[in-house]
């Protein structure tokens, strides 16, 4: 969340992110609670110092009228914590419903229609015979089930066999060898001109449940998307980052040990709803969905550098897999409530004559660390909030539908990317294999 500090202090910078982030805040009514809020604590703390002095007049001299006024300064603190209480919850969902602030660079817009291509890479594929989807492609290769998928857990699942189980934990590997290479990091970082920490990825599996008190405090529950455990007050996540992001709660790290970068494998839920007839027909929307998902924390200096770093890291493992992309500018009205700045790599799906969204980076700034207490310690001794970076290392389903489809051959066969071969330990997929 914002500081309400900093709200007050740049009220027009604030009011103008809301508008374009299209969000729903009354700043002015925040603004208003607020002094509220701070007159109540005023009035409490006044009639606490009253009633002390009271009550020690009447220890100390039997002052049975200063009992009775005693007894008066209670009921009237009583109250005012009452209302101030009921005042604070209404105080707090309105500071957490204020987006964070938008980055001057990020464009201004609407809708995903408003957002700014910066660059295509590679050549679509030009297919001599019909393309087919993934969803025939991976019926046909016995590599994915969605039919039997329905039947056991119901719309939006699918079963993946055989060399697409290969193929999925081909990426993992891959994605871990690239990002825990400090010597790819390093080049990269001397090619964007950067001066920044070349500290490798950490690795690690994420837990798939998060407190729902957690999940708001970094500003990731979605609602209507979430899926949530009966008679509990636990959550499953929506994305690895979900339970990566407060790995430093209530936590001071010195700087001299930032960057803190880390790449997460886990399962994601999502309930989807709102999306019947989008996507139906495959893997791209599932209620249940793998990803690998880059965390990083970082000083306030270097938040922007760190994001550019991960994006041309984005950018490698895609052109690695030699797949045909776009490289887009997030608009305001398409970006995340806690995003001071987006980009998003979309591939290219063939069978739908399109590039569609398959990796996404966020920068937060310090919107996600203020609500779960994740500081560093400066070099000059002050505590300061971290800042962070998430990004898509890769959305498993989304990625392998890029590969089926754009390494299909005419006689129905995958080819396997040359930099997976090694991991799937065969150059094609090209056999349908009995279970």
């Amino acid at each position: 969340m914002l500081d309400i500090n900093f709200i007050k202090k740049n009220i027009e910078y604030v009011k103008k992110s809301v508008k374009n982030k299209n969000a729903k805040v009354d700043i002015d009514a925040l603004i208003a609670l607020d002094t509220k809020r701070r007159e109540l604590i005023n009035s409490i703390e006044s009639l606490a110092s009253d009633k002390k002095k009271v009550s020690k007049s009447f220890i100390d001299n039997k002052d049975l009228a200063g009992q009775k006024e005693a007894v008066i300064l209670k009921n009237k603190i009583q109250k005012l914590e009452k209302e101030y209480k009921e005042l604070m919850v209404l105080y707090t969902d309105m500071l957490y419903s204020v987006p964070n602030v938008s980055s001057p660079d990020m464009p201004i817009g609407k809708s995903e229609d408003d957002n700014v291509e910066i660059k295509k890479v590679g050549n679509v594929p030009v297919f001599d015979f019909e393309v087919k989807n993934h969803v025939e492609l991976g019926e046909q290769l016995d590599i994915i089930d969605i039919k039997k998928a329905a039947e056991v857990s119901g719309s939006r699942f699918y079963y993946l066999k055989n060399e697409a189980v290969l193929l999925q934990f081909a990426l993992v590997q891959y994605v871990f060898d690239v990002l825990g290479n400090e010597k790819i990091i390093q080049n990269i970082i001397t090619d964007l001109g950067l001066t920044i920490s070349s500290k490798p990825f950490s690795l690690m599996i994420p837990p798939v449940m998060i407190r729902e008190e957690v999940q708001k405090s970094i500003h990731r529950v979605f609602g209507d998307q979430t899926y949530s455990i009966e008679n509990d007050t636990t959550n499953l996540v929506a994305s690895a980052e979900h339970t990566m992001a407060p790995y430093h709660m209530n936590e001071v790290i010195e700087q001299n040990r930032l960057p803190l970068r880390y790449v997460g494998y886990s399962t994601a839920f999502r309930q989807e709803a709102g999306t019947y007839g989008k996507d139906m027909g495959g893997i791209l929307r599932t209620h249940q969905f793998d990803k690998l998902e880059m965390e990083s924390f970082t000083d306030k200096e270097s938040g922007k550098d760190e994001q550019k770093l991960i994006v041309a890291l984005q950018e490698y493992l895609v052109q690695q897999l030699n797949i045909p992309y776009r490289l887009v500018h997030v608009c305001t009205g398409d970006t995340g409530g806690p995003d001071y700045d987006q980009y998003d790599i979309e591939c290219w799906i063939p069978s739908q004559r399109k590039y569609r969204e398959t990796h996404t980076s966020d920068y937060m700034t310090d919107y996600q660390t203020r609500g779960i207490n994740a500081y560093y310690k400066s070099l000059d001794g002050k505590k300061v909030l971290l800042h962070t970076n998430d990004a898509t290392a890769f959305a498993i389903g989304r990625i392998l539908i890029a590969i089926f489809e754009n390494f299909q051959t005419k006689d129905g066969e995958i080819v396997v990317p040359k930099i997976l071969q090694k991991y799937v330990g065969k150059e094609k997929i090209s056999r349908k294999i009995t279970s």
